[in-house]
């Protein structure tokens, strides 16, 4: 379950933040929030790093397996 919510949802948020982290360094507005871009940004890059990481469980076709066991009888 959480493999499959970490190809599916984190690392995805995990670009989302980079991109909110690199808005915020790219506004003039507030300087508050662009102080804290490069913190947001690497929270993103973080996230994203560990969640690719984690590779998705293997699912296994059982019409192939039972292919194979007609075949090999």
């Amino acid at each position: 379950m959480f493999r499959k919510l970490s190809n599916k949802v984190f690392e995805p948020l995990g670009m989302g933040i980079i991109g909110l982290g690199i808005v915020s360094l790219l506004q003039p507005w507030v300087l508050y929030i662009h102080r804290k871009g490069f913190l947001i940004m690497g929270i993103g890059l973080a996230m994203f790093i560990f969640f690719s990481h984690v590779k998705p469980p293997v699912e296994v076709e059982e019409e192939e397996e039972e292919d194979i066991s007609i075949h090999a009888a």
